[in-house]
C-alpha cells in the first residue's frame, strides 16, 4: 500500500510568504530612504539626537549612527540585519544611577511613562462613557488598564499578538487582524494609540471600526512634520525611519511597519467619508522623549 505524503499546511505557507513580503518590502523602503541624500540627513540627524538622550556623547552617537546605516545598507536578510542590530544595542552599556544599563534598557527606562502621558491625552474624550469600550490594537495593554482605573472604563483590549504587561488585569483578545470576533455595534468607544500606520492596509480598520463602534473614536497617530500637505508628504521617509528604530532595531516584537502614515488632513477625510464627523483635533508634536515621532490626536463621532 502506497504511503500518504503529508499534505502542506496551506495557511502557514500563506504566512510565510506574507512574511517575506512585508520584509521585502521593508528593506526596500529602508534602501529608498537612506537612498535619497536629504532623508537621509535628517534620519541622521533624528538617529544621532535619539542616542544622545539615551546617554552616548555627540561622537559614539555619530558612529553607532553609522553603524547602523552600514547594516542597514548590506545585502544580508533583514532579519539578520535586525538581529545584529539588536546585539549591538545590548551591547553598549552606561552607569545609570550607580546601576550599568545597556541602551534597550535605558531606552525602557525613558519611556517608562509612555502608557500614562497617553492615557493622559485620550482621557478627558473618554469621560462619562457608559457603555463598552475598545482599545483597538492594544499591545501590552498598559493604555487601556490606566483608562479602566483612572475612569471605571468598561475596557477590553484586541490585538494580533498577544503580550500583556503583567500588570494588566482588563480582558485582551486576539485576532486575525480582520475581524475583531464580536457583534455588530459591540461598542460605545474605540481607542486606537499608534495602531493605524502598522497595518499596511489600514482600510479595513476603518471598515471594521465602522461595524463594531457605535459613536466614537479616540485616535492618536504619528503622523509626518512640515507646514504643507507637501512638506509632510516628503518627511514620510524620516518618519518611518524613527518608527523603524524603535519598533524593530529596539525591539524584537517582529512588529510590522509598513510606514503607511498619512498627513492629519489626510487622516480626516478618509475617515469623514466613513460617515465620521470630525470633534477634536490637536497637534502633540514631539510628545515623548528620545523618539523623534510627531503625534497628532483626533476624536470623531456619529
Amino acid at each position: 500500500m502506497k504511503q500518504q505524503l503529508p499534505q502542506p499546511n496551506l495557511a502557514n505557507m500563506d504566512k510565510i510568504k506574507e512574511k517575506a513580503e512585508e520584509l521585502s518590502s521593508m528593506k526596500k523602503h529602508i534602501e529608498h530612504s537612506l537612498g535619497n541624500s536629504e532623508t537621509r540627513e535628517k534620519v541622521t540627524a533624528d538617529f544621532i539626537y535619539t542616542f544622545e538622550q539615551l546617554g552616548l556623547s555627540h561622537e559614539q552617537a555619530i558612529q553607532l549612527c553609522s553603524d547602523i546605516f552600514t547594516f542597514l545598507s548590506s545585502n544580508k536578510p533583514l532579519t539578520d540585519i535586525e538581529n545584529q542590530s539588536l546585539h549591538i544595542l545590548e551591547s553598549i552599556k552606561l552607569k545609570i544611577n550607580d546601576k550599568e544599563l545597556n541602551l534597550i534598557e535605558i531606552l525602557h527606562e525613558k519611556l517608562k511613562d509612555r502608557a500614562k502621558i497617553i492615557a493622559s491625552q485620550v482621557e478627558p474624550y473618554l469621560q462619562d462613557i457608559k457603555g463598552k469600550v475598545i482599545d483597538y490594537g492594544t499591545g501590552d495593554g498598559q493604555v487601556a488598564q490606566i483608562l479602566h482605573d483612572r475612569l471605571g472604563l468598561d475596557i477590553e483590549g484586541v490585538d494580533v499578538r498577544l503580550y500583556k504587561a503583567p500588570n494588566v488585569t482588563i480582558p485582551v483578545m486576539s485576532f486575525n487582524g480582520g475581524n475583531v470576533p464580536v457583534a455588530n455595534k459591540t461598542y460605545e468607544v474605540a481607542v486606537l494609540t499608534n495602531v493605524l500606520h502598522h497595518e499596511k492596509i489600514n482600510e479595513k480598520i476603518l471598515n471594521e471600526l465602522d461595524r463594531i463602534v457605535q459613536h466614537k473614536l479616540v485616535i492618536l497617530e504619528t503622523v509626518p512634520i512640515g507646514e504643507t500637505e507637501e512638506t509632510m508628504e516628503q518627511d514620510k521617509d524620516r518618519t518611518f525611519m524613527n518608527d523603524y528604530l524603535y519598533n524593530r532595531l529596539f525591539h524584537s516584537a517582529d512588529v510590522p511597519v509598513p510606514g503607511t502614515f498619512e498627513t492629519p488632513q489626510k487622516w480626516i477625510e478618509r475617515f469623514t467619508k466613513h460617515g465620521w464627523k470630525l470633534a477634536h483635533e490637536e497637534d502633540l508634536g514631539f510628545d515623548q522623549p528620545t523618539i523623534k515621532d510627531r503625534h497628532y490626536l483626533l476624536v470623531f463621532e456619529k
